[in-house]
């Protein structure tokens, strides 16, 4: 196997993730790293002292011009993606961006256009694609298990605003957004992908307590063929996480959930139908969106998170804050397909 040579865009702790993960596969080499920062570089080195002999430099144009690479990894602040991402394209490399895509739909099409046009493979670190609880509500839903989806309601509660406080997150110059925009994008895109169709009408309450990004939002969504939607984003919770998914059918229901301290596990899953409730125990095992973004790259596999899933999510946030920031319903054209 021909090793795939990556460059690593962005060295703080999610860069610092990314690196342990493409450290751990065969076949990949972090041939380059970026960071404006120099002491970021010398932290990844010494957590990694094989990385000793990857080259470190302040800008991906410095990167471009010393390392031949084939894709990179990009894990910098939102509003920074669409440059480096679209930049990364018309270099002709593969791109694993973390979310979101971009943070305007508009964008967020344009990078999409961009890597059909270049033939390229661009995802986006949507975890929950392949996370083992979310894969079987899918497919349960997908089966017809639950019979006519009516209603999708997810809550996601993060002690958010203490953690980011000082932080670039809560600088809407770098992060275009906040709770909702970064770790609430997750749960836009589950939401999307559980419903499985096309958005039709947007209404949501936004509250910043002050701070210049968004903290607690409540929305809810009509999507088409009459399922609703409800998303509830938490972003002052007294405690660590919460996590909790209730999709209700004609015929079943699904509900999951997580531990409040247990962020990065896979929750509790049970499921409702022909009058018992089960509690699905053999799933598959906890996937991460690197080896699948490289799986595809080498043809081995389907895109886990492409462009047009960011463009989805990048819509519905669009939509939120318009609904929030107007005091009305805003009403979506419709559009083909659905984001599962």
């Amino acid at each position: 196997m021909q090793s795939l040579r990556i460059g690593l865009i962005g060295c703080g702790g999610k860069g610092a993730g990314h690196a342990r993960t493409l450290l751990s596969l065969p076949g990949v080499q972090i041939a380059g790293i970026v960071d404006p920062v120099e002491a970021s570089h010398e932290r990844v080195h010494r957590a990694h002292p094989v990385l000793a002999e990857a080259p470190g430099f302040a800008t991906t144009e410095e990167l471009y011009d010393a390392v031949e690479l084939d894709a990179v990894q990009i894990i910098t602040p939102h509003t920074l993606h669409y440059p480096q991402v679209t930049e990364a394209i018309g270099r002709g490399l593969h791109v694993l961006c973390e979310k979101p895509l971009a943070v305007t739909s508009e964008e967020a099409r344009d990078i999409a256009a961009r890597a059909d046009a270049a033939g390229v493979v661009v995802s986006v670190s949507y975890q929950r694609r392949l996370d083992p609880a979310y894969m079987y509500m899918r497919r349960a839903i997908e089966a017809g298990e639950l019979g006519e989806i009516q209603t999708v309601a997810i809550l996601n509660g993060q002690s958010w605003r203490r953690a980011t406080t000082g932080s670039w997150r809560q600088d809407p110059a770098l992060s275009g957004g906040g709770m909702l925009m970064d770790s609430g994008s997750h749960h836009v895109e589950s939401l999307l992908s559980l419903a499985g169709q096309p958005v039709e009408s947007v209404t949501a309450l936004v509250e910043n307590f002050g701070l210049p990004v968004d903290i607690n939002s409540s929305t809810t969504i009509g999507f088409a063929g009459g399922v609703q939607g409800q998303l509830t984003i938490i972003g002052d919770l007294p405690a660590t996480w919460i996590e909790q998914v209730v999709v209700s059918g004609s015929e079943g229901i699904l509900r999951y959930e997580t531990e409040p301290h247990h962020p990065f596990k896979t929750g509790r899953l049970w499921q409702y139908r022909d009058g018992e409730i089960v509690q699905p125990l053999r799933m598959p095992g906890n996937r991460l969106v690197d080896p699948a973004w490289l799986a595809a790259i080498r043809g081995e596999g389907p895109n886990p998170s492409p462009p047009e899933v960011g463009v989805r999510v990048a819509e519905l946030t669009e939509a939120i804050y318009q609904s929030a920031r107007e005091g009305r319903t805003v009403n979506l054209a419709p559009v083909a397909g659905a984001a599962r």
